[in-house]
């Protein structure tokens, strides 16, 4: 995987002209490579669609996942950091000027219907600075603009999201367990807090809105993914994720992301 700098993300954003506000909208088609990009933030939103692979955000208030077959979205202004990994899809940008004003202000994943994908995917015939004068441009940025924002309105209980913490402890115990989540357990997360188990259950929860166990599995969930859209086999990610039993894994992870393990791979490819 690439890892880019804060100056060379910077350079990436003014390469594709993100630097402006871009009336009404633009896309592109991004990198099949694997790539990390660091801290940056745009003057534009942004809705990025996943055809296939598998994208990691982090932002303000956590992780977030991109699998196949949703969208994300991510406001103007919202500083965050990007790991693609194999992604086949696009990123459309919109000026706010231009967008629905009733949009969320958070970073979050979505599904998105068969039209809304080859909407999504049309978008990239304009490309920076090609859009401002076709009336054409503006009434179908505004249109896909509406309809991103019907389905992230759309209420579901799958977020793709992993919460993050404030209190220092906790975040100790959460970097901890991120570097390596198919060891990680509770009395490790202790040890790196430097809590007892009440307390550090109790801080847990106040800070994310849920249990270190329901945190932790997901995170592993999260992790698997990954692995999965690299085209691990699904019993090597299992033991590696921490599952002893795969039909356990299986489940978990059918819970979380709406499909089974194979069929979450094979979409990969």
């Amino acid at each position: 995987m690439k890892n880019l700098t804060s100056r060379e993300t910077q350079g990436v954003l003014v390469e594709n002209r993100l630097d402006g506000p871009g009336k009404p909208g633009f896309a592109f088609r991004n990198p099949s490579s694997a790539i990390f990009y660091d801290w940056h933030a745009h003057s534009c939103h942004q809705i990025t669609y996943a055809r296939r692979g598998t994208t990691q955000i982090e932002g303000p208030d956590g992780h977030h996942l991109l699998p196949t077959a949703h969208a994300i979205w991510i406001p103007a202004g919202t500083r965050h950091r990007t790991m693609i990994r194999d992604l086949d899809g696009v990123s459309v940008y919109f000026d706010p000027a231009y967008f629905p004003h009733n949009q969320t202000d958070h970073i979050q994943t979505f599904p998105i219907t068969t039209m809304l994908q080859e909407m999504l995917l049309h978008t990239v015939r304009w490309q920076p600075g090609s859009a401002e004068h076709d009336p054409i441009a503006r009434s179908f940025f505004q249109t896909v603009g509406l309809l991103c924002m019907e389905q992230i309105q759309t209420k579901t209980t799958r977020l793709f999201t992993l919460p993050r913490a404030a209190h220092p402890s906790i975040v100790r115990a959460m970097e901890a367990a991120l570097a390596s989540p198919g060891q990680a357990n509770l009395n490790l997360a202790l040890r790196h807090a430097g809590m007892s188990e009440r307390s550090f259950r109790r801080h847990f929860h106040e800070e994310t809105g849920m249990t270190w166990q329901d945190w932790i599995v997901q995170a592993r969930l999260f992790h698997a993914a990954n692995l999965l859209a690299e085209g691990q086999r699904v019993t090597d990610v299992a033991a590696g994720v921490g599952y002893a039993s795969l039909s356990a894994f299986a489940k978990a992870f059918t819970n979380l992301m709406g499909m089974s393990p194979v069929r979450f791979r094979n979409l990969q490819t």
